[in-house]
């Protein structure tokens, strides 16, 4: 099975979908450190910016498409200004799947793609919600089945609460839950028969210490500095979000009076609540996501920080691809058996039924 990636970043997606048995074509990026980070783990970058790639060179050649557009539109950090934001991203990938023609689709974004603004009345075209609804009905113009998961990565094994919004395509309808979880909360994780969600403690507890202070910032224990080291339990808990603003640190600070203004929400502010540390450091970043701790980073150290927050858990993407791997094989065989595609789709939609998600398990 063949993929084409856009908006690859530093490879997080790429070694999922890999390890989900996908080989790719070519994963897109125009970030230069990141695309070299993409080269060196041996995938093989384009690094352009979509909007000037021939896509229609691929036609014939890709069963997946998969997508990670800028957040920055949707994110509830930013200004949410959605289709009128100019780093939208959506419009190009639509471009890409009339020019390649995948048989699959997958995309990952924020969830603030689920939220509609204030006041929005349904149809403001800057909502964020209006616009997944808009990107969604443009997907089932181009292919038969499409639709929406809503996923954690700690529920993959990822030692991190991350949601993420994933858009999926196809020609057969795949699970309406998504990937089967792995994972949960310690206290229902035996109910539901899954392991315990892999915690911050188990990740990096072994480099989140004070002996740690004597190469980097640390504030004092003490009642001064607000929560500082008041809070080891989080240890036992998945971290918060990694995100690109690690390398700021957390947001408890001297200037915000020790609070975390609506936080803490990010994983610097967990290791200033455990250990009074102002920032996790890359490698803790690259464990925090899932990606392997030789995984070959590029750049300065502000690009470095910069791709990790901005990485797609491994463990996620590989989750959906398989997914969808289970669901391609299911398709090949149709195919193989002249099955009509229109009147196979009838059927399915009538009868509601899906693929089940759990076919991409195994081989």
């Amino acid at each position: 099975m063949t993929a084409l990636e856009l908006f690859a970043g530093a490879g997080g997606a790429a070694l999922g979908l890999h390890r989900a048995g996908f080989a790719h074509v070519a994963c897109v990026e125009r970030n230069a450190p990141a695309a070299a980070t993409l080269r060196a783990a041996g995938f093989p970058a384009v690094e352009a910016d979509v909007h000037h790639v021939d896509f229609a060179a691929s036609r014939g050649r890709v069963d997946l498409l998969w997508a990670s557009p800028p957040c920055q539109p949707w994110s509830t950090a930013g200004r949410r200004l959605g289709a009128a934001d100019e780093r939208d991203g959506w419009a190009v990938t639509l471009t890409a799947i009339d020019a390649c023609r995948p048989s699959w689709f997958l995309a990952e974004n924020v969830m603030g793609m689920t939220y509609h603004a204030d006041l929005c009345g349904g149809a403001n075209h800057a909502c964020p919600a209006c616009g997944l609804g808009r990107v969604n009905g443009e997907l089932l113009r181009r292919f038969a089945f499409a639709g929406v998961w809503r996923l954690d990565a700690a529920d993959f094994g990822v030692p991190q609460r991350r949601r993420r919004v994933v858009l999926w395509a196809g020609p057969l309808p795949l699970d309406e839950a998504g990937p089967t979880p792995t994972h949960a909360r310690v206290d229902l994780a035996h109910a539901l028969g899954r392991s315990p969600w892999v915690t911050m403690g188990e990740a990096i507890g072994d480099t989140l210490t004070r002996e740690s202070c004597a190469r980097r910032v640390c504030y004092p224990c003490d009642d001064e500095h607000g929560r500082a080291c008041s809070e080891l339990w989080r240890m036992d808990a998945p971290s918060p979000t990694v995100t690109t603003s690690e390398e700021k640190g957390s947001r408890a600070n001297a200037l915000a009076g020790w609070t975390f203004n609506g936080g803490p929400d990010r994983a610097s502010d967990a290791a200033f609540l455990v250990a009074g540390i102002r920032r996790i450091d890359i490698a803790e970043g690259l464990r925090l996501q899932g990606l392997p701790d030789d995984w070959p980073l590029q750049g300065t150290v502000h690009d470095r920080y910069v791709q990790v927050g901005n990485a797609v858990p491994p463990a996620l993407a590989e989750a959906c691809g398989r997914v969808v791997a289970g669901a391609h094989r299911a398709w090949t065989a149709l195919r193989s058996a002249h099955i009509d595609p229109i009147a196979l789709a009838d059927v399915l939609r009538r009868r509601r039924l899906s693929v089940p998600a759990h076919l991409g398990s195994t081989p």
